[in-house]
C-alpha cells in the first residue's frame, strides 16, 4: 500500500565516488566487526576513530611528500623574495612574466614544485565524499547495522496495514522531501528507519501496541551501536547539546592543525605580513575552521568525528615530520 507522503531523499554516490565508497565501506565494516566483537557500546564511533587512523597511516607517504615539498619551498623562500624584490616596481605584463619564469627556473633547478603539496588534498577529497555516504547510510555498508535495520523493518512490515499507517504516517510526513515512500516495500521502510529520531521512536513505541515489545530490544541495539558518548553518529548534529560538540571540535581542531602546519613550515621571510601569500594563508587559517564548523552542523556527526580525529593526527604528524626534516637538514649543513 502506497503512502502518498514525501520523504527526505536519500542521495547515492556517483560513478566516481561509488567505487571508493564500496572499498572504504568494506574496510570500515571489517574494522567495525573487530570492535563490535570487543564492545557493542559506542561501536560505530570507535570504529570511525580506528578507521581514521588507518586512513591517515595509509596516506602517510603522501603526507611526507607534501611536508617535504613545503620544507624545500621554505628553504627557497629567501631566493624567491630576491626575485620578487627585483621586480617589485615593475608591474607591466612583460616584467611579471619574466618574474614568473625566473621563479619557475629556480624551483626546477632545485627539484621543487609549489604544487607538490596538492596531491594529498586532491586524494582526500573523494575519500571525504565517500565517507559522507558511509556514515549517513551505515546500514548499507556495515553488516551488523544492516541486519539490525532488517529486523526492525520486518517488525514494521508485520504490522497490520491500518496500524502501520497510523503509527508511521505522521512521522513520515515530517521527513518531507522529493521521493514517495511505500510502507509495503522493505527498502523504503529501511530508509525511514534510518531517518527516525530517538524522540520519534518514543512516540512510535507508545502507539505500536504489542509490536513495541518486539521493537524495543532492536531499538536498544540500534541506539547502542549508533550513539557515541550520547551523540548519534548517523544524524546531523544541528545546534542542540551535546551534538553541537562535534562541530565545535571539528572547527577547533581545524584551526589547531592549520596553526601547527603554519608555525612549523613558515620561515621568517614568509612570516612577513607584507607577503600576499602569507596574508592569504592567515585568512584561510581563520576561514577554514568556520567553514568546517558550519558544514559539520549539517553533515552526519560521524564525518565531523572523522575530521576531528584526522586533524589531531595531522597536527602530531606535522610536528614529527618537520622535526625529522629539520634534523636531516642540520646534519647536512654540519657535514658540509
Amino acid at each position: 500500500m502506497l503512502l502518498n507522503l514525501c520523504l527526505l531523499e536519500v542521495r547515492t554516490p556517483g560513478v566516481i565516488v561509488g567505487p571508493i565508497a564500496r572499498v572504504l565501506g568494506e574496510v570500515y565494516n571489517w574494522i567495525f566487526n573487530i570492535i563490535y566483537g570487543l564492545t557493542q557500546a559506542n561501536a560505530l564511533g570507535l570504529a570511525i576513530i580506528a578507521f581514521t587512523l588507518v586512513v591517515k597511516l595509509v596516506l602517510t607517504p603522501l603526507i611526507v611528500k607534501q611536508q617535504k615539498a613545503t620544507f624545500e619551498m621554505q628553504k627557497l623562500q629567501p631566493e624567491m623574495n630576491k626575485i620578487k624584490k627585483k621586480y617589485e616596481n615593475k608591474k607591466d605584463a612583460e616584467s611579471q612574466q619574466k618574474m614568473a619564469l625566473e621563479m619557475q627556473k629556480l624551483q626546477k633547478d632545485n627539484n621543487v614544485s609549489m604544487f607538490g603539496g596538492c596531491l594529498p588534498l586532491l586524494i582526500q577529497l573523494p575519500i571525504l565524499y565517500a565517507l559522507f555516504y558511509i556514515f549517513q547510510q551505515a546500514y548499507m555498508y556495515v553488516d551488523v547495522v544492516g541486519q539490525n535495520y532488517d529486523a526492525i523493518s520486518n517488525v514494521i512490515l508485520s504490522m497490520p496495514v491500518d496500524l502501520r499507517m497510523d503509527v508511521f504516517g505522521e512521522i513520515a510526513a515530517v521527513h518531507a522531501g522529493k521521493s514517495t515512500l511505500d510502507l509495503a516495500v522493505m527498502a523504503d521502510v529501511k530508509t525511514l528507519v534510518g531517518q527516525i529520531t530517538q524522540s520519534e521512536w518514543q512516540t512510535i513505541l507508545a502507539s505500536a501496541g504489542s509490536y513495541a515489545d518486539e521493537l524495543t530490544p532492536l531499538l536498544t541495539q540500534k541506539m547502542g551501536i549508533e550513539y557515541f558518548l550520547g551523540i548519534s553518529i548517523v544524524d546531523n548534529p544541528g545546534l542542540g547539546f551535546p551534538e553541537i560538540i562535534i562541530p565545535l571540535l571539528s572547527a577547533g581542531t581545524t584551526y589547531l592543525s592549520s596553526k601547527v602546519m603554519m608555525s612549523k613550515s613558515s620561515s621568517s621571510a614568509m612570516m612577513d605580513d607584507n607577503n600576499p601569500a602569507m596574508q592569504s594563508m592567515k585568512m584561510m587559517n581563520y576561514m577554514m575552521p568556520i567553514m568546517m564548523g558550519v558544514m559539520t552542523v549539517t553533515l552526519p556527526a560521524g564525518l565531523g568525528l572523522y575530521w576531528t580525529v584526522s586533524n589531531l593526527f595531522q597536527a602530531g604528524q606535522t610536528i614529527v615530520i618537520n622535526k625529522f626534516f629539520a634534523a636531516k637538514e642540520h646534519h647536512k649543513q654540519a657535514a658540509a
